[in-house]
Order: structure tokens, then C-alpha cells, then sequence
């Protein structure tokens, strides 16, 4: 197995241009929990056991029809003693034999995993494509202060990588009480973000959803994974019973204000609604456009006139900026002129 390259470096695997996602792909969110196990039981046992358990679940997934499948934060290791201790090189056993998973199963898997980097430990989410190749190693960025004090090492922020599937970013557990990490990935804009955990999340999972403007699929150990839309809402969960989800996630997206765009909406939907599905979050006060097969969300947005709800906000920064400097605010382009 070949790592990326120099995956503890602060830089995206992306290009500088993003392109359209595809229409739609499939994702399976796993969220295996290990089972209770004797204080006898040796580290490496545990290790064995928790393995069978979540490859079954991938095998679940696969079976389901998912392209990509998400597991929990250090899913081998959960139950280990003094986790941080059993950290492994990206050609240990262990992750060899996800990457072996993913060929035989040709999905896409991350899977969370405490790895060892140059003599450093590392709490990390691990990408394998459907050939069972590394394409990408996130470090946690924040790791709790109990990490810190048993040697796991910080990563060093936001990581994308541009794949077949789209831009996919990366967080784990902690991260997401971080505004700085968060908001390093409204700028690199992926598609999708892969969060491994513990903890569940809950508001704080729907609120990076909307302000990146991605889809989060979430693997918790334990209940309540699931799969959160660019508008925060909850497109597919895990639970007790059904331990796996499998869902559609359709990536090419593009979140609208509802200013001026409403005045043409009706006029859109009737001519392009076979092409393109239209959200309405009234709340908040904008809109989600999700490209349904070949034409993609860019070609709608350029068409109709419409733009991009954070655009529309940069442009009411400038405009207010003018104004304060005593100028007339600059409008927009048709349909923004009134």
C-alpha cells in the first residue's frame, strides 16, 4: 500500500479548479460498536474482533449499493486500553486490510485509525479508492487534551482531496468544536465531508453542513450516523437496529439566497424541474439547487442569472463598504438590477 504524499503537511490534494461532481453517488454509513469483552482479553484479540465486526458492516454497505463507506473514529482499536499505544504505519495489518476490503468490494472506504508517522502518533481518517489505494491521510486536527497528554500529535488543518466522487474533506470527533477548522473548509469548498467520531455531533454536524455547503456523512460508534444536506437537515441516519444506512447523495449543488431569486423561481422550476431539484429553506432564507442527472448546478446558475448565496453575501459587504465611503453601491447583474 502507497501512502500519499507527506500527508502531516498543512495543503489540499486539490486542483486549484473544481469541477462537477458526479450527479449522484451512493453513500454507506457504518457505525459498529464493539461488543462488551473480558478484561482478559489480550489488545491484539480485541483488535481481531473489532476488525471482523466493522468489515462485516462494509460488506453490508457494499451489498446496499454504496460507492463510498464511511467508518467510525479508531474503529479497530475503540476498546483497546491506552489506545494511543497500538499506533501502526499505513502498511500494518490493520489498514491493509481495509485497503484489501475495498479492492475486493470496489467501494471506496474511510476508516478512522491511530496511526504512525515518522515516529509520531496520529489520530487519523485513511482514504482508500476502489483499488484499494491511500488517496488520502487526515490527521485530527484538535485531538482532546487526553490525546495531547498520551502523545497523539495534531494534525495541521483542513485536507481535500479531488477524487472520482468529488472534493472530499475530512474531520474527526473533537474538530468540530473548532470554527478555524470549519471555516479552512467553507474556503476549499468540497462536496462532501467525511466525519468519524465518538460523539454524535448533533447541531454542530448541521451547521457545518450549511456553512460549507457540503454534505457530512457522519460514522459514530454507536447510534445516530447519518448523512446531513448542505441545508443541515438529516437526508439518512443510523440507529440500534439498522447499525448500517446506506443513501444517495446527490453532491453537484449550489445553495441560493432567496433575494431577487425568488421573483424568477417559479419561472425556473417550470422550464429546468425535470433537470434540477429546488429546496426551499425558508428559515434561513435560501435555496437548494441539486443537479438531478447530466447538466450540471454551474450551467443552471449562469442560464438563469442566479448566484451563489455566498457571492450575493460578498457583494453586500462590498456595497456596504461603498456606502460607508460615501459611493452609490454597484448592482448586481440582471436578474439583481431592479
Amino acid at each position: 500500500m502507497t501512502p500519499p504524499p507527506s500527508s502531516s503537511r498543512r495543503s489540499t490534494t486539490s486542483s486549484p479548479v473544481k469541477t462537477a461532481p458526479p450527479a449522484s453517488i451512493t453513500v454507506g454509513i457504518c457505525s459498529f460498536a464493539a461488543q462488551p469483552q473480558p478484561r482478559s482479553r489480550s489488545s491484539r484479540e480485541r483488535i481481531a474482533a473489532n476488525l471482523e465486526g466493522a468489515l462485516a458492516e462494509v460488506a453490508q454497505a457494499a451489498a446496499g449499493g454504496a460507492d463510498l463507506v464511511l467508518l467510525s473514529e479508531i474503529v479497530a482499536v475503540q476498546n483497546v486500553p491506552d489506545w494511543p499505544k497500538a499506533a501502526e504505519p499505513l502498511d500494518s495489518p490493520v489498514l491493509t486490510a481495509f485497503a484489501r476490503e475495498a479492492r475486493k468490494r470496489r467501494v471506496w472506504i474511510g476508516v478512522g485509525h491511530v496511526t504512525l508517522e515518522e515516529g509520531k502518533r496520529y489520530n487519523s481518517l485513511v482514504l482508500f479508492d476502489r483499488d484499494g489505494k491511500c488517496q488520502a491521510v487526515y490527521h485530527k486536527t484538535f485531538p482532546t487534551i487526553w490525546e495531547l497528554e498520551r502523545g497523539i500529535m495534531p494534525g495541521l488543518g483542513a485536507k481535500t482531496v479531488d477524487t472520482e466522487l468529488g472534493r472530499i474533506g475530512f474531520a474527526l470527533c473533537y474538530d468540530l468544536n473548532f470554527s478555524e477548522l470549519r471555516l479552512q473548509y467553507r474556503d476549499q469548498r468540497p462536496d462532501l465531508i467525511l466525519f468519524s467520531s465518538f460523539f454524535r455531533g448533533g447541531l454542530q454536524l448541521r451547521w457545518w453542513a450549511y456553512e460549507t455547503r457540503a454534505h457530512v456523512a457522519a460514522a459514530i460508534i454507536g447510534p445516530e450516523g447519518g448523512l446531513v444536506n448542505p441545508l443541515g437537515r438529516l437526508i439518512a441516519r443510523t440507529d440500534t437496529i439498522m447499525r448500517v444506512a446506506v443513501a444517495p447523495a446527490h453532491l453537484d449543488t449550489a445553495v441560493v439566497h432567496l433575494d431577487y431569486t425568488n421573483v424568477t423561481l417559479d419561472e425556473v422550476r417550470l422550464k429546468y424541474g425535470k433537470e434540477f431539484a429546488f429546496e426551499s429553506s425558508e428559515a434561513e432564507g435560501v435555496l437548494l439547487i441539486t443537479a438531478l442527472g447530466r447538466r450540471c448546478v454551474d450551467d443552471l446558475l449562469q442560464e438563469v442569472g442566479w448566484e451563489r448565496a455566498d457571492r450575493y453575501f460578498d457583494r453586500a459587504r462590498k456595497a456596504r463598504e461603498q456606502v460607508l465611503a460615501g459611493r452609490r453601491p454597484v448592482k448586481g447583474p440582471p436578474p439583481f438590477v431592479e
